[in-house]
């Protein structure tokens, strides 16, 4: 039986989830592969119940998802890896019904400690902005280094530059928060209709989303598909992530911009689907990095003045 540690360092907390291999095999493997691995706590804003954080790996992207569930109706302590590279852990009543693989089980003596946990990292993505590092290993493995997963070379020596330059953005912002994105929210970027930047925040969160889990995510998983050639993938990405692009260069993303045309540029040079794949899958986790980093700073406590009506509540 084979076990894995979650922990909150700043929290002093830890729970202890007992892989389902039967349910998910390959998947269930593949988060094993990654370990261990640190992440920054999140939790959901819309579904409620659960939270969840950003795997460094996109295996789940294209791991077969053999036996998936209604979440809303699994029992409290169940995780889940989903095709959005997210580590769920489901603590309470869920209030959408997705579906979703499940991987282990947190057994139910550390369910008060995850509740607990629970309840700290909403107030930090809700209220207080505190950065909250979750540490994932193999139960009983104490690691000595961390480190993000390098894609697989690739040949041309432009391209192999700009790996490597993915790598190292993502790196950079994997455990703190990109300045380009903390001036954003100070409201240092002049871009919102009547002197507010309140609309632009939204449209960053949607924006980023559309581009990582949306579209890049999903041709990574196209690159395991051998109906859909290397010359089709080169066509897409750019024309699905242009415009993105352009606009959060706009948002001050600047980075990102230079990086996403980078990529457009050396798509020639990419020889074979699994150099697309190598390229594609660094600008998928360094775009979904952002987009964490964007929900977390994003200023959910405006929620307050938008509660249930008395009708809503009664049907929860």
């Amino acid at each position: 039986m084979k076990r894995v540690v979650i922990a909150w360092p700043a929290l002093d907390a830890q729970v202890t989830a007992v892989l389902t291999e039967e349910l998910n095999p390959e998947l269930t493997r593949a988060w094993w592969d990654m370990l261990p691995y640190r992440s920054v706590q999140s939790h959901a804003v819309v579904a409620d119940g659960h939270f969840y954080h950003l795997a460094p790996s996109a295996e789940p992207v294209h791991t077969p998802h053999r036996t998936a569930e209604d979440r809303s109706l699994a029992p409290d302590g169940s995780v889940y890896l989903s095709r959005l590279q997210h580590l769920l852990i489901k603590y309470a009543p869920l209030l959408e019904p997705t579906v979703c693989a499940r991987v282990a089980r947190v057994p139910e003596e550390d369910l008060p400690t995850l509740r607990r946990v629970a309840e700290q990292c909403w107030e930090s993505v809700y209220r207080t902005k505190r950065i909250l590092e979750v540490r994932v290993t193999r139960h009983g493995v104490h690691p000595d280094h961390w480190c993000l997963p390098i894609q697989p070379r690739v040949v041309d020596p432009d391209a192999q530059t700009l790996l490597d330059d993915l790598h190292a953005h993502t790196e950079r912002i994997w455990l703190s928060p990109p300045a380009d994105l903390l001036a954003l929210n100070r409201g240092e970027v002049p871009l919102g209709s009547r002197g507010q930047y309140f609309s632009t925040l939204v449209y960053v969160n949607g924006e980023l989303r559309l581009l990582g889990s949306t579209t890049l995510n999903p041709l990574v998983a196209a690159t395991f598909d051998q109906d859909v050639s290397l010359a089709a993938l080169r066509t897409l990405l750019p024309r699905l992530t242009a415009m993105q692009a352009e606009f959060l260069g706009h948002c001050g993303f600047h980075d990102l911009h230079s990086l996403m045309h980078r990529t457009h540029r050396a798509l020639p040079a990419l020889r074979t689907r699994e150099e697309f794949r190598s390229v594609t899958t660094a600008l998928a986790l360094y775009v979904n990095c952002l987009r964490r980093w964007a929900l977390h700073f994003f200023p959910w406590q405006h929620g307050e003045d938008h509660l249930f009506s008395a009708a809503a509540d009664r049907n929860r």
